[in-house]
């Protein structure tokens, strides 16, 4: 399913929902930088970027903010400190963040977002088609070997970003292929068809 007033199949109520997972860890640098322009569609009033993280591993689904940055001139900047917290990647090592802009006036803390909060509240903007990209070291299935077409295996462990490409076969999910950090394009939360990756 794309979203349109959803995050990638997440808030396909509208609602955003709340679990807990774990995660495995990584080496990634201290600092790492995500950066690009905000549409004109996006209200100029709107200052903070965040990344939005989407857990879909266990049950319910949830999504945890970590990461935010300003928005000046059109453009925006958000600086990492650290890997992504166990509670914002899926149990088997996996962390895919939603760039977005909040709605002008809107704050929100890191963590968990609360359950009953309607996305079209808070999000001002997203980029459809590029995200931040957490990885382990390792992959855990539970003993399981992913698929030789698992999109993940393509990414080095830690952080990077990708860019959303559609299942050559016609599946139902998209995936993300390694792009650069800066660059990015925040649009319109309303109009957004955001890459459906899980």
């Amino acid at each position: 399913m794309k979203l349109a007033y959803a995050t990638m199949g997440l808030l396909t109520s509208g609602l955003l929902a709340m679990a807990g997972c774990d995660a495995k860890e990584s080496s990634t640098p201290a600092l790492h930088t995500v950066s690009g322009s905000v549409d004109a569609t996006v209200p100029s009033e709107a200052q903070t970027a965040v990344i939005i993280w989407e857990v879909s591993s266990g049950s319910p689904d949830y999504v945890y903010k970590f990461g935010e940055g300003a928005v000046t001139g059109g453009r925006f900047s958000i600086v990492l400190p650290s890997d992504p917290p166990a509670e914002a990647i899926n149990s088997y090592g996996l962390g895919v963040g939603l760039v977005a802009v909040l709605v002008p006036g809107v704050a929100l803390p890191d963590g968990k977002i609360a359950a009953g909060i309607a996305a079209a509240d808070v999000l001002a903007g997203v980029s459809p088609d590029r995200s931040v990209i957490w990885r382990a070291e390792t992959f855990d299935f539970g003993g399981a070997t992913p698929p030789a077409d698992f999109w993940p295996l393509g990414f080095p462990p830690g952080l990077s970003c990708g860019a959303c490409t559609p299942r050559p076969d016609g599946g139902s999910f998209d995936g993300f292929a390694p792009a650069a950090c800066d660059g990015i394009q925040v649009t319109s939360f309303g109009t957004a068809d955001v890459c459906n990756w899980t």
